[in-house]
Formats: C-alpha cells, structure tokens, sequence
C-alpha cells in the first residue's frame, strides 16, 4: 500500500451525497442485498475517503458528551480520535502483511471502516433519543444494534480476508484497545494541566 500526501485533502475530500449512498450501501450490505465489493470504491481514494468519513462523524458524535466533559477537551479529542483511527488502520495493514494477506487490504478495511461509521451514528441517534425525551428505554435500543454491528465487523474480516474467528473478534479488540488507550492517555494528560 502507497499512501500519497500530496493533495490528501483532495483525495480524502467526500461530497455528502457520497457520504449517504456509502452509507445506504453499508446499510444494504448489512441487509444482505449487495456485496462489500459492489457497496464501495475499492481504492486507496476510497480508502481515505472512509477514514475522513469515520473521523468526521466522530466528531460529530462527540458534540454529545463533550457537553458534560468540557470543551476545553474538544479539540485534544478531535486529535487523539485521527490518530486512534490512523493507527488502528496502519496497524491492520502491517498484520495483514505479516500474515500474507496485504493484497486483501482495501477489500477488508472499506466496509469495516463505514460498519464501524454506522456503529458511530446508530449509538449517537439512540443516546440523543434517550437524553432528549428522558426515557431510558430507548438505550436498551443499543444491546440488539450493538450485536448486529459486532456480528457484521467480525463477519466481514471472515468473508473478505478469510480468517479464523479468534482473528476477526481480534480485529475489534485491537481497535477498542487503540481507543481506550490513546483515550486515556489523552483525558490524563488534559486532566494534568
């Protein structure tokens, strides 16, 4: 994999109408009316086009909690959030190449990258549900779409890189480690000054 700076703006540049057909197309994936190779721009471009989709939509979910945390934190986590995410997807890509499957890469990272967007925005629309009509009902909303999403992130690493189940529920771990860790480390060192 080449990753090119020049012009990164340009390549990881995404119109909103992009954005929601990606969207709807994860959708139909997760429905089982398309296949990952027919949902997505299979490329580098499309590649950092998923990476700026994910980080924005983090930050747009973020709105809601750093409510209560402070916005004095906003921007140490609009950074530590970019550098989570591009960890996680360098970290991947090394694994792959260590375990011979690299040429898979883009045909894997694309739909775990917009499921994990997806993962983003159904938890922020059932947390905003909850907060704003006060029932917390609706947040056990998130146990079903909390498993649908997981099962679908370790289905995708099995049927598009063709490994074992230990390695796609490692996937999710590893992820959820580079966050919590970057995370932590982000809201000490905020909590130290």
């Amino acid at each position: 994999m080449k990753i090119c700076y020049i012009g990164l703006m340009q390549i990881m540049n995404i119109s909103p109408a992009a954005f929601i057909k990606y969207l709807q197309a994860t959708l139909q994936m997760m429905l089982g009316k398309r296949s990952p190779e027919d949902a997505y721009d299979i490329s580098e471009e499309g590649m950092w086009q998923a990476i700026f989709a994910s980080w924005i939509i983090s930050s747009i979910v973020s709105i809601i909690p750093m409510q209560a945390i402070g916005w004095n934190f906003y921007p140490l986590f609009l950074v530590t959030s970019l550098v989570s995410l591009l960890s996680f997807v360098i970290l991947v890509y090394y694994f792959l190449v260590r375990i011979g499957k690299a040429s898979l890469y883009l045909k894997f990272m694309l739909p775990y990258l917009w499921l994990s967007t997806i993962q983003m925005i159904f938890f922020a629309g059932i947390t905003l549900i909850s907060s704003t009509t006060g029932t917390v009902e609706f947040s056990l909303l998130s146990i079903p779409a909390l498993i649908w999403i997981v099962y679908w992130l370790i289905k995708i690493a099995r049927q598009q890189l063709e490994v074992s189940r230990f390695i796609a529920f490692g996937f999710l771990i590893g992820k959820f480690l580079i966050e919590t860790i970057l995370g932590v480390t982000a809201g000490m060192s905020f909590a130290l000054t």
